[in-house]
């Protein structure tokens, strides 16, 4: 049959040719989508499949760090706990410096007395180069309290009053000083050092020149202490000497365990005198 010049044959091969090319176009489309489909969906869905894997391994490896850190420091902090406890106790009794050997004799003195009137201890070396103490009040003029001194062993000796003027030992080992934790007695006797010193620097003997007694109040770990120059008069009867007091200075023991002293023009009120026990180096 033909139609418009066309044969049956001809129409048949062009529906064919037409008929493929929708066939081919529909694959190929599908194939697109499909390929498109692998390019986006499939790679977010691996990128957020490597990001949540890269992020647990992160966290995990900062996990593991912080408490890599966190052991680390608490070693380091046990260690020097215990580095600061040696060196307290760990004191060569034998080769003493003159503040050891003061602060050896201050708190076993304290640990003897009965009172809390201040005292001061003078230190000096002895002949065969050895350091040894006397003891006395402060606030009167009178003979010493007691006598200290390190013997070739390393002991700390003392008057053996039942057998004066024989000594005897009164400690072998350096005593753990915990400078928050003072004594009355042990405080008055570290505010004395500072105070002679204070008097030394302007000329006068504490003991022969200017006595003086010193009050102290303890409230938890602070203390504070006021230092009174004592004045002596005649009672007009002839009695017993009139006893004049006045205030000199005040210091205090703060929750540090740091001896400070009062000033006037100062900002916060204190400044630091002394940081360690029985030390005057730091005083001016």
């Amino acid at each position: 049959m033909i139609l418009g010049g066309v044969s049956d044959e001809k129409v048949n091969k062009r529906q064919f040719a037409a008929i493929g090319a929708v066939a081919v176009l529909l694959i190929g489309g599908v194939s697109f989508a499909l390929v498109k489909h692998n390019e986006t969906g499939g790679v977010k869905t691996n990128t957020s499949s490597l990001k949540s894997s890269s992020k647990k391994e992160i966290t995990s490896k900062t996990s593991e760090i912080k408490e890599s850190q966190k052991s680390s420091s608490s070693q380091t902090s046990s260690s020097s706990q215990e580095e600061t406890t040696q060196s307290q106790l760990s004191v060569d009794t034998k080769n003493l410096t003159e503040n050891q050997f003061e602060q050896w004799v201050a708190i076993t003195q304290s640990n003897q007395m009965q009172d809390t009137h201040p005292l001061r201890i003078t230190v000096s070396k002895s002949d065969n180069n050895l350091y040894q103490a006397k003891i006395d009040y402060t606030a009167t003029q009178i003979d010493s309290v007691n006598s200290y001194k390190v013997n070739s062993s390393g002991e700390l000796e003392a008057i053996d009053f039942e057998h004066y003027p024989g000594m005897k030992v009164v400690s072998q080992s350096f005593l753990e000083i915990k400078q928050n934790q003072l004594t009355t007695n042990q405080i008055n006797m570290w505010v004395v050092a500072v105070q002679d010193v204070l008097f030394e620097q302007k000329g006068l003997k504490p003991g022969i020149d200017v006595i003086y007694d010193l009050e102290t109040a303890t409230d938890g770990s602070i203390a504070n202490v006021k230092a009174f120059k004592i004045d002596y008069t005649p009672s007009a009867n002839g009695g017993s000497d009139n006893a004049n007091k006045t205030l000199i200075n005040e210091f205090r023991i703060n929750s540090d365990g740091n001896l400070e002293i009062k000033e006037v023009n100062s900002e916060t009120g204190y400044r630091i005198i002394s940081k360690v026990y029985m030390d005057t180096s730091m005083v001016q």
